[in-house]
């Protein structure tokens, strides 16, 4: 979309052309409206104005003289200009200053509409001469920032190619985490708008805009527009040769990570944060084993402690992001690679977590990071200490049945064999049944019909007798409960 500002001293005249070039050309143009040659100038003082159809005879400032001011302007719209006056006069001074057109009011729509499309047609061949450029230009400075083993003399060979001299003076890089197509294009309006010398914005391999500019308050103009949702700026030190312009960027994406730990921070530049003191012997692993140690084990709280003091922002900060890092690394290797390692299938959910934490990036900033270690590692310790419950309470249970196995023939109830197993008497009644799949009762009549069933093939045994040695002293119950379950009595089943 084309910015057009149209400058006339008569409201309906500038609504009626706006009129007539939107319903030729809908969706094309934003609008922009001035009653007069000052109005239209600050306009253009603020605004990257693509074209401007200016009447000549307007107060304060005639459409010539904003013509004529307008040249000492960064970014000049193309002009078409528009005039009630035949004057050859008006026109030769529109020529000097290369006008597109001059058209005469009232204005004849159909050679509005043919200006209009010569002049967007022009627009055209521009933006995508400048486009070709500016991509040739990132291609160039994205294959020094990643080429692994560039020479000094390469890198300053290619900037003077493609920077020639505008940073002379000195220049820094900075960095804006990227991934949002449109992020770029916001970044070049803000900076087309304030700055007064040359800024270069373009995406990286990551999708990260880079900003090389010789100023550094401009990084400060772009971060004041946090409503866009621009994001912080990371900014390298400044650098007085173009064959650093590696190292400006690598200190760029330094500062960039380390944005992690400092979220409050709308510029982090890598003077603050470059002073890293990672070492693989500061690491804490003594306390992450102490925290693996806890899993699925009754200390919630400890375990809760323990995080807090290993992923202490205030401490970490201090250390910098390489530490930070190392400790992310550790906490996998040590507290839930091994736990994620040992569990079924049915943990998808906790799989997925901790695929998603693998990378501490995956966050925007460390407080998110923290909450989600925390969740995964208590929802590894609840895991655990379930798995561990239902262990125990299956060798509970095969107690159970062993002991009830062993002493049917006794006189059996549920209180019995809870106590025997130290189960409260209600727990154990209902993780009984979910085991075995009956209620007490029940299973005790199966397992004493079933022992009957092997004593009845005895001819020698009567049936009063097995009443008695499969733990029924009533032989009327015993032939009830088994009719029962058998559908004859213990005589009929005997064959008697």
């Amino acid at each position: 979309m084309y910015k057009l500002l149209i400058v006339d001293d008569e409201r309906n005249i500038r609504l009626g052309i706006q009129a007539m070039i939107t319903r030729e050309y809908p969706h094309t143009f934003e609008f922009l409206l001035a009653n007069n040659g000052v109005s239209a100038l600050q306009i253009l003082k603020t605004e990257e104005i693509d074209m401007m159809l200016t009447d000549i005879k307007m107060p304060e400032m005639d459409g010539i003289r904003l013509v004529q001011a307008m040249q000492k302007l960064e970014h000049k719209p193309e002009v078409i200009i528009i005039s009630g006056y035949d004057d050859f006069e008006y026109a030769k001074e529109a020529i000097k200053f290369q006008v597109k057109d001059y058209l005469l009011k009232p204005i004849n729509r159909k050679e509005l509409h043919q200006t209009i499309e010569r002049v967007t047609a022009d627009l055209k061949e521009v933006h995508h001469k400048m486009n070709q450029f500016d991509e040739y230009l990132a291609n160039q400075l994205n294959y020094i920032f990643i080429h692994p083993v560039i020479k000094k003399e390469e890198i300053e060979k290619i900037c003077v190619n493609v920077l020639a001299d505008h940073y002379s003076g000195g220049y820094y890089v900075g960095l804006l985490k990227g991934k949002d197509a449109e992020k770029v294009t916001r970044v070049k309006a803000i900076v087309t708008k304030y700055a007064k010398e040359e800024v270069l914005c373009f995406a990286d391999k990551d999708g990260n805009v880079v900003i090389i500019t010789s100023t550094y308050t401009i990084f400060e103009e772009i971060s004041s527009h946090s409503h866009e949702n621009i994001g912080a700026i990371a900014v390298s030190d400044k650098q007085d040769q173009y064959n650093k312009l590696k190292i400006a960027y690598e200190q760029s994406s330094f500062a960039l990570k380390s944005h992690f730990l400092f979220s409050e921070k709308s510029i982090i530049p890598y003077s603050d944060v470059k002073h890293d003191t990672a070492t693989a012997q500061s690491l804490p692993l003594d306390k992450l084993k102490r925290i693996a140690n806890m899993i699925g084990t009754n200390r919630d709280q400890e375990i809760r402690a323990h995080l807090l003091e290993v992923l202490n922002l205030g401490e970490i900060s201090k250390r910098g992001i390489k530490y930070m890092e190392g400790l992310h690394a550790s906490i996998h290797r040590i507290i839930l690679d091994s736990a994620i390692g040992r569990l079924g299938e049915e943990a998808n959910e906790i799989v997925r977590r901790h695929d998603k934490v693998g990378n501490m990036y995956n966050y925007a900033s460390f407080i998110e990071y923290y909450y989600a270690i925390e969740e995964l590692v208590l929802l590894l310790h609840e895991y655990n200490k379930q798995l561990k419950s239902i262990y125990s309470e299956q060798k509970n249970m095969e107690r159970a049945i062993r002991y009830i196995h062993e002493n049917y023939h006794k006189d059996l109830n549920l209180a019995v064999v809870s106590n025997y197993v130290s189960l409260n008497y209600s727990y154990f009644s209902h993780m009984f049944k979910e085991y075995t799949g009956h209620n007490f009762v029940d299973y005790i009549k199966k397992v004493r019909v079933d022992q009957s069933k092997i004593l009845l093939a005895s001819p020698d045994l009567k049936i009063f007798e097995i009443s008695h040695m499969v733990g029924y002293k009533n032989p009327k119950q015993f032939t009830r409960v088994f009719r029962e379950l058998e559908g004859v009595s213990p005589k009929e089943f005997k064959g008697v």
